[in-house]
C-alpha cells in the first residue's frame, strides 16, 4: 500500500522540479505531499479563515514534514471576490463554493511560488472510509451497505466534484490527483472493509502507509475534518452576500 502510493505520486509529479500541494495538515494532504517531497521540491498550499483548525494545524504539520508552506488567510472581501467567478455545469451549493474558493487559493499560492502543478488527495476518503457516514452504515445496515456508499461516493466525485476542483485551479496550475490512480482505486476496492474501518477508526490501512511513509504519528493518528470545516471556509462563505 505504501509503496503503491509512494509509486502514484511520483507519477503525479511527474518530473516536474516544483509542485504544490493543496495541504490542510491533515493525512491525506501529508502523505501526498512526503511522498512528493522525495521527487521534487513541494510548496504546501493552505488557505483558511483566521482562529480554524487549520491556520494552525497545517503550519506545525508543514514543519514536522519539513516542507515549506505558503499560507492564505481568506477574509469575507476575499471570499467576495472570488466567489462571483465560480462558471460549472451545475448549481453549485454551499460545500461546492466553499472547497472553489479553497483551492482556487490554493492553486493562486502553488502559481506565485512557481509551481505549475497542484497535489490534491481527493478520493483518500472515499476510497479508505474517512467519513463518519460510512462507520455509521457499516454499524448500522453492515458492510455491504457501507462499501456500497463508497462505491457510490467515488463514482459522483469524478462527476461533481472533480469538475468543481479542477475548474477552481483554472489556468493557474493543473490538478493531478494521486489517489485516483487505476491501480490505487483498484487496490483499494480489492481490500476488505475490515481494513479500511477497524475497531471504530476509519482509513486505518491509510493510517498505517502513511506511518510506513514517513508521515508522523500525530499526523498520521488525527480525526479527520473536513477541509470546509477544519478551514473555517465553509463558515465564511455561508454567510457571504453577493
Amino acid at each position: 500500500m505504501a509503496k503503491l502510493l509512494g509509486r502514484s505520486v511520483e507519477k503525479a509529479v511527474g518530473g516536474e522540479e516544483t509542485v504544490g500541494v493543496a495541504f490542510s495538515g491533515g493525512l491525506d494532504s501529508s502523505v501526498v505531499a512526503k511522498c512528493a517531497a522525495r521527487h521534487a521540491r513541494v510548496v504546501a498550499c493552505t488557505a483558511y479563515v483566521r482562529g480554524s483548525r487549520d491556520s494552525t494545524g497545517a503550519r506545525e504539520a508543514a514543519s514536522s514534514l519539513g516542507i515549506q508552506l505558503v499560507a492564505t488567510e481568506l477574509d469575507k472581501k476575499g471570499v467576495q471576490e472570488m466567489l462571483p467567478a465560480i462558471d460549472l455545469p451545475f448549481v453549485p451549493d454551499l460545500m461546492d463554493r466553499s472547497l472553489w474558493c479553497l483551492y482556487r487559493a490554493a492553486s493562486r499560492s502553488a502559481q506565485l511560488s512557481g509551481a505549475k502543478v497542484l497535489l490534491l488527495g481527493q478520493l483518500a476518503d472515499e476510497l479508505f472510509g474517512g467519513y463518519a457516514k460510512y462507520a455509521e452504515a457499516l454499524a448500522r445496515k453492515g458492510e455491504k451497505e457501507a462499501a456500497a456508499m463508497m462505491g457510490k461516493d467515488v463514482r459522483e466525485y469524478a462527476a461533481r466534484g472533480r469538475i468543481r476542483d479542477v475548474a477552481a485551479c483554472g489556468d493557474l496550475a493543473e490538478p493531478r490527483f494521486p489517489f485516483e490512480a487505476p491501480e490505487v482505486v483498484e487496490f483499494a476496492n480489492s481490500l476488505p472493509l475490515s481494513f479500511k474501518i477497524r475497531g471504530g477508526e476509519r482509513k486505518a490501512v491509510l493510517r498505517r502507509a502513511a506511518q510506513l511513509l514517513g508521515v508522523p504519528r500525530v499526523i498520521a493518528e488525527a480525526p479527520k475534518k473536513a477541509a470546509q470545516y477544519s478551514s473555517g471556509v465553509q463558515k465564511l462563505v455561508g454567510g457571504s452576500h453577493f
